[in-house]
């Protein structure tokens, strides 16, 4: 595993094979914190080339490779492709990878959209709120240490802004505009993605659509299952 940055300022940590036969797996971080998804990143790595993107740049001191919005993180992952890949989005980078695939379909194979937010009755600060008041009780400690620290280096100011951002985001309106498979990834306990949401996006791609245990940040603890998941539906 080996951590490069490109000349646009993209840090991406990768591993595993090359495999001519499986396209790479691009892994993009909910609110700019890559480290929980490191433990993802190991299992998509058993499969096939993977690479992690601290996007838009939280994960280490220095300058950002981009604005923390929605719009301008979708077209720094869209300039860093090369290949086409296997697409993963959590959170708020859910909506980034719907607007990646829109951009430059020729280059995502599939997208895998995990606990994808903001539905429209989350896109006031009063509401989101209380949703995320209602999913942390359900959250595990263990999530902490990918995520905090990356926020603390954030500061409260870029995270607001990368918030705003994704609540003035409409991903409802582009997916039906996806042309590659979708999978769309929800926790049973998940306030901030709730299930009728999730479900209308995967329907809107034509895509599928499956529960699994735990809260918003599952992949934090469930880094085994979700790579499983990932590989799995890429592998067809």
């Amino acid at each position: 595993m080996h951590t490069t940055t490109t000349a646009g300022g993209v840090r991406a940590l990768s591993a595993g094979p090359e495999r001519p036969d499986r396209p790479p797996v691009v892994l993009l971080p909910g609110l700019g914190a890559p480290g929980y998804l490191v433990d993802t990143l190991h299992g998509c790595a058993a499969a096939t080339r993977s690479h992690l993107l601290d996007v838009p740049g939280f994960g280490a001191p220095g300058p950002l490779a981009c604005e923390p919005e929605i719009e301008a993180i979708a077209d720094t992952v869209a300039g860093w492709l090369d290949r086409p890949s296997v697409l993963f989005g959590h959170s708020t980078a859910a909506q980034v990878a719907i607007a990646v695939a829109v951009r430059r379909p020729d280059l995502v194979r599939s997208l895998v959209l995990a606990g994808p937010t903001f539905p429209p009755e989350l896109r006031t600060f009063g509401r989101l709120a209380a949703a995320f008041l209602a999913d942390v009780v359900h959250e595990s400690p263990s999530a902490l240490p990918g995520t905090v620290p990356h926020y603390l280096r954030a500061g409260p100011r870029r995270l607001l802004r990368m918030i705003r951002s994704a609540q003035r985001d409409e991903p409802e309106l582009r997916t039906a505009r996806l042309r590659c498979p979708v999978l769309v990834v929800r926790g049973r306990r998940d306030t901030l993605s709730p299930e009728p949401w999730a479900r209308s996006l995967a329907a809107a791609a034509g895509g599928e659509f499956v529960t699994v245990p735990g809260p918003h940040t599952f992949p934090a603890r469930a880094g085994g299952t979700t790579s499983a998941l990932i590989t799995g539906f890429a592998g067809g």
